[in-house]
């Protein structure tokens, strides 16, 4: 065997056991114009086609961050508490817990004519083409929009006017730094955006099919769920119609209100075999007078179909992750004849298919 084929497996191995998805909307995201995006990744819609390769890259720029928080520490040239007092990352959340983030730390002994001003530490990572371009123009905010809005979350959210922030070139260390003056407008800018975004039931309009960075930057089944010609890989309770997020909570809760419970995030990732999509999902005709608790039915041209919980499949009555494949078909119903061939198969009959819960897209319900 190459040794090369066993470095293959520890990126597969890095590929099947990176989660992807955050529990909340993060500030270090808020800043992306692509509101439809933060919908769908808020609601564990889009898939991380991330290879092992770039998830190690990541990892690495983390592990840049923390060396430069270790020097500054171990050289006392200005204070930086990068941890509170339970070793934990500096956190503030709003919206019930939704809308969060982490900041790297807190700087003193960074103004000159106020040394006990508390500044925001804010560190990344670039690697040498996008570093140069940053030193080049001296400009922070103007670098990265979701940088800068990040910045300004976190000076919201703590009270405070400056920051402080610094950009390490992966390729030969160097180091660009920056003091941000804090800008209101964009603190208040970012929270109604999260609102909206948190409180939505449909994913808003987003890029065009013809998006060249759409087209270049993402897998095809990314674009298909993005611009909605398809049903998301993933049966969560994120996009069941059951479930919603708590506003009156801290701890970015979601209640499914068919079980009448708060769910763990566990739960909300394994979701369950009563799943119905939510309806802004589903590129067809939604019927609300022929729906209800169990069922949720839909038209495309003259066929009606049904997705239905576990204990309802039958003719046209299709499980979520069903839906889901007939949903890469666009329902054309002509094309699914062995349906009920494939479900016989379990015994002849369905009862023992009703048992069958397939939620992730890389297995198959069929």
């Amino acid at each position: 065997m190459s040794s090369a084929l066993l470095f293959e497996q520890i990126d597969q191995w890095i590929e099947d056991n990176n989660e992807g998805q955050r529990g909340h909307l993060g500030m270090s995201q808020i800043g992306d114009e692509d509101e439809r995006k933060l919908w769908l990744q808020y609601h564990w819609c889009l898939p991380s086609d991330f290879k092992g390769r770039m998830l190690r890259l990541f990892d690495l720029g983390n592990r840049i961050e923390d060396q430069l928080v270790h020097f500054v520490k171990e050289s006392e040239v200005f204070d930086l508490s990068a941890v509170d007092a339970e070793g934990n990352q500096y956190r503030a959340s709003f919206l019930g817990g939704h809308f969060g983030g982490s900041c790297d730390g807190f700087a003193k002994r960074v103004v000159p004519e106020d040394p006990e001003q508390i500044l925001v530490f804010e560190s990344k990572s670039a690697n040498d083409k996008r570093w140069k371009e940053l030193n080049k123009s001296g400009d922070y905010q103007g670098w990265s929009r979701s940088y800068k809005w990040q910045l300004h979350c976190y000076m919201g959210c703590f009270g405070l006017t400056k920051s402080m922030a610094v950009v390490v070139n992966k390729n030969d260390s160097s180091i660009y730094s920056e003091i941000v003056d804090f800008e209101s407008s964009i603190w208040e800018q970012a929270q109604e955006k999260a609102q909206r975004i948190i409180t939505s039931d449909a994913p808003p309009p987003g890029k065009s099919e013809n998006d060249w960075e759409l087209k270049q930057w993402n897998t095809s089944r990314y674009r298909e769920i993005y611009l909605g010609k398809r049903l998301p890989g993933s049966v969560n309770c994120r996009n069941c119609h059951s479930s919603s997020p708590v506003m009156d909570g801290t701890d970015a809760a979601w209640r499914c209100a068919r079980f009448n419970k708060e769910l763990t995030i566990e739960e909300q990732r394994a979701g369950c075999r009563d799943h119905r999509w939510m309806p802004s999902l589903v590129k067809a005709d939604f019927v609300p007078e022929e729906s209800n608790d169990d069922v949720m039915t839909y038209r495309v041209g003259i066929f009606t179909f049904h997705n239905v919980t576990a204990d309802k499949l039958g003719d046209k009555h299709f499980s979520s992750p069903e839906m889901r494949e007939l949903s890469k078909i666009e329902y054309r119903f002509g094309d699914t004849a062995d349906l009920e061939k494939l479900r016989n198969f379990f015994d002849g009959t369905l009862e023992d298919f009703k048992k069958i819960q397939v939620m992730n897209e890389d297995r198959t319900p069929f």
